[in-house]
């Protein structure tokens, strides 16, 4: 898993996630509220932005995340849990990203780009 997530309130902008996501590189960021125990609210992903902001023609200045994130419940795992599970949980649900959660909190998340490195 991977640590620490990037994350952003439901009501920063999108330009704001663009941003943040050409810091890391990361392909997202989870939307959440709360102080070092965050509540998972969503997530947004670059082809969520090019979907639903740049393919409809909005400005990313003026779309709150809120408004465009796939919205809670995400599908997501417990830190116990082991990579083959986690393997089939993406692969049965068709996702790229698994956010890890342990008792409601945000803790971590798990991309198809970890699992392969435990495959090396």
């Amino acid at each position: 898993m991977s640590y620490p997530v990037l994350t952003v309130p439901p009501n920063a902008k999108v330009i704001d996630a663009i941003r943040l996501m050409a810091s890391g590189p990361k392909g997202c960021v989870i939307v959440a509220e709360g102080g070092l125990l965050k509540e998972v609210k969503g997530i947004v992903t670059t082809s969520r932005i090019f979907k639903k902001v740049f393919a409809a023609g909005l400005d990313p200045e003026k779309v709150c995340v809120a408004d465009i994130m796939t919205p809670a419940p995400l599908v997501t795992i417990s830190p116990e849990a082991t990579t083959r599970e986690a393997a089939e949980l993406m692969v049965r649900h068709n996702i790229r990203r698994l956010p890890v959660v342990q008792e409601g909190a945000l803790v971590g998340i798990i991309t198809s780009k970890d699992l392969l490195r435990c495959v090396r």
